[in-house]
């Protein structure tokens, strides 16, 4: 039986990189929907606006919308393209 921890020779090496990006999109879907909300609660403090109760900030929901798609998108991709860098700096063989 194949450990999943370890990358065996009948594993192209693409495949784990999307195996590793498919993690990071939940990770990048958050932290770019906290960033959304920091940025949110700076724009609501520009405009002197009081957040109701229980909420972060005034009108947070399309910035947290639009920082979960852009962390959505850009962490998994950057890591994909960095991982794919490093494996060709290396010069090992995209195919496998």
């Amino acid at each position: 039986m194949e450990d999943a921890g370890q990358m065996t020779e009948d594993t192209p090496p693409s495949r784990w990189r999307y195996l590793i990006a498919i993690w990071f999109a939940i990770v990048g879907y958050f932290a770019g929907g906290m960033i959304g909300a920091l940025v949110a609660k700076t724009v609501g403090s520009i405009q002197q606006c009081k957040p109701p109760e229980g909420f972060p900030a005034c009108n947070f929901e399309p910035y947290f919308q639009a920082g979960s798609g852009i962390g959505l998108i850009l962490l998994p991709g950057l890591i994909v393209w960095r991982m794919w860098q490093s494996q060709t700096a290396r010069g090992t063989s995209q195919r496998g």
